[in-house]
């Protein structure tokens, strides 16, 4: 937002050590997730989703998981690169993931994911559709008639549903988005409806959210959901993303997740085992990002081994980057937008 960027933006700066080596390793971090990792893997995916008729329900599953993998690191990688060059200058950029991948509902989801856009969107299309004449009108009508209960859901479904169907709109102009966004919308407001049941269930079982298995089943059902919606951006139109959709439970033919599938997929062995210790890493530090400031530990480091890792970060790029012969430069899927 303007009046947050504005004051570091205009205001008067100075040269800061810490802050310009800061910068720098967010720099290379984001060049790291977009090389390595999301320029790799988006051969296999466009290889897989662009000739459905070919690959069966396992080989879409996995296309969903590598997707996953290139989106998060094509979108996390380009907002690092700019951020990290904002903090060079002294600009302060508002962060737009936060660990996504680790939320248990896909509302904790989204509020991770791309924040900006969710913020903007809250702000300027749900708050002020669900206090506007129209929908205060259809409230009263509907208390009127079905009891406060139903009534207190019509500002909520309603700003919902305009809330997703502009954010589907946002992400493109064609069904496969729209539905997208309904998709979402569909799943976080049957969340809310099942709320009384979830509070009965952890009534029963007070000590549940501890437990690491709980908490592991909620983590990897909301990415599941998510990598099947994500599903309509993969493919060319509805029927298709459908058909590709049902045959993950119709025609699963697990036979063809072997190795000749694999590399037939633009990707040698070198290539998988590169982008997934990339995945592995990003992995290990999200999860010491739970604790606090990678980049504040590391500056408590000695010089030596700040300029050794940063050395070591900068030849993985040059050397394990995906470009040059058999490679196209892709553009960052932020571009778009």
């Amino acid at each position: 937002r303007f009046p947050l960027t504005a004051p570091s933006l205009f205001g008067e700066h100075s040269w800061d050590e810490k802050r310009a080596r800061f910068a720098l390793q967010r720099i290379l971090w984001g060049y790291f997730k977009k090389v390595v990792i999301a320029d790799r893997l988006v051969v296999a995916v466009i290889t897989i989703v662009s000739d459905p008729e070919k690959y069966p329900g396992v080989m879409v599953a996995f296309g969903a998981l590598l997707y996953a993998a290139e989106l998060y690191c094509d979108f996390t990688g380009g907002i690092d690169i700019t951020i990290g060059v904002a903090n060079l200058f002294g600009v302060e950029v508002s962060e737009n993931f936060l660990r996504p991948f680790f939320s248990k509902n896909i509302a904790e989801y989204w509020r991770r994911w791309h924040i900006t856009l969710g913020t903007w969107f809250k702000d300027y299309t749900f708050y002020p559709l669900c206090t506007a004449k129209p929908v205060m009108k259809l409230t009263k009508f509907a208390k009127n008639k079905f009891g406060a209960g139903a009534a207190k859901r019509v500002p909520i479904y309603v700003a919902s549903i305009v809330l997703w169907f502009c954010t589907g709109a946002w992400h493109g102009a064609s069904w496969n988005f729209i539905l997208w966004g309904m998709g979402n919308c569909f799943v976080i407001l049957v969340s809310q409806e099942l709320t009384p049941l979830y509070k009965r269930f952890h009534a029963k079982h007070p000590d549940i959210d501890n437990k690491w298995y709980y908490k592991t089943m909620c983590i990897v059902r909301t990415n599941a959901i998510m990598c099947c919606l994500r599903l309509f951006d993969c493919y060319k139109d509805v029927p298709t993303t459908f058909k590709a959709f049902g045959s993950m439970f119709t025609k699963p033919s697990f036979n063809m997740l072997n190795g000749t599938t694999l590399l037939d997929l633009g990707l040698t062995a070198a290539d998988y085992a590169i982008a997934f210790a990339g995945i592995l890493l990003i992995f290990a530090v999200s999860m010491i990002q739970r604790r606090g400031s990678v980049r504040e530990m590391i500056d408590k480091k000695g010089f030596a081994f700040r300029l050794a890792l940063f050395a070591l970060l900068f030849a993985v790029i040059i050397v394990f980057g995906a470009y040059g012969l058999g490679y196209d430069s892709n553009s960052f899927i932020y571009s778009k937008f």
